[in-house]
């Protein structure tokens, strides 16, 4: 059987018609703004928490990794994280992040939605000079350095890896369109409504399901059912003194 080859270079022909579609704020999409003036914007620290999710409890990741809050890979032995306190460490974690990646970056002045676009693939990947698989990698050095923002999109637009992520960064590099907000606290409802359906036979192990029915004691004031006496006394004592 022939061995699927593809091309690792995007040509005229392979670029996505982003002209077709509307540009939601033409000013966020194509004013330069000197990096260094430039933060993460509010719709794309969104668009990555409402996509990342948050998880009270311990967890494994699909790379056998052990994560907790908003995919934190941290050490967390003890009660969990409450949503809150999962978003402290993350924003911290991110901003350390952005500092980094304004140190590595090719250009001087962007586009806030270019910025936020390549900030979310440095954030989620670790590099932003490159984007695929092993099977189709695409070098964006050159693209990025060149303001070739639609090679870049379409290069994105077609990795491998995270696809659907790598779309939702191209829509905002080229029409600044970051989606449908989605408030923090529906974000926390629906991570509260995962652990009670979870809880207890999906859960990682015994220290995942205490961090659970902790978690979800203490931002609920509810017991998790199933919950066995002692261990709603144990809680109660802890978080109602």
């Amino acid at each position: 059987m022939a061995k699927l080859t593809l091309s690792n270079e995007i040509t005229p022909s392979d670029l996505l018609p982003f002209d077709l579609f509307t540009v939601t704020d033409r000013t966020v999409a194509t004013a330069l703004v000197p990096i260094k003036n430039l933060e993460a914007s509010t719709s794309m620290i969104n668009l990555l928490l409402r996509n990342i999710g948050w998880k009270g409890y311990s967890f494994k990741d699909v790379d056998q990794v052990t994560k907790i809050g908003y995919n934190l890979a941290i050490d967390i032995t003890g009660n969990g994280l409450t949503e809150e306190d999962a978003y402290k460490l993350w924003i911290k974690q991110f901003k350390d992040t952005e500092r980094r990646f304004k140190e590595v970056f090719v250009l001087d002045t962007v586009s806030q939605s270019q910025y936020d676009g390549m900030l979310s693939l440095y954030y989620l990947t670790g590099d932003w000079t490159t984007v695929g698989s092993e099977v189709r990698n695409f070098k964006l050095y050159d693209y990025v350095k060149n303001r070739q923002w639609n090679y870049v999109a379409t290069a994105m637009s077609n990795s491998g890896i995270n696809r659907n992520m790598r779309q939702l960064e191209a829509k905002v590099i080229m029409l600044a369109d970051y989606g449908v907000m989605k408030d923090r606290s529906l974000i926390r409802r629906q991570g509260l409504q995962e652990i009670a359906a979870n809880y207890p036979t999906r859960m990682l192990d015994d220290t995942s399901r205490a961090q659970a029915e902790y978690v979800y004691y203490a931002m609920t004031k509810r017991f998790l059912p199933y919950m066995s006496e002692s261990r709603q006394r144990i809680l109660s004592s802890q978080l109602n003194k």
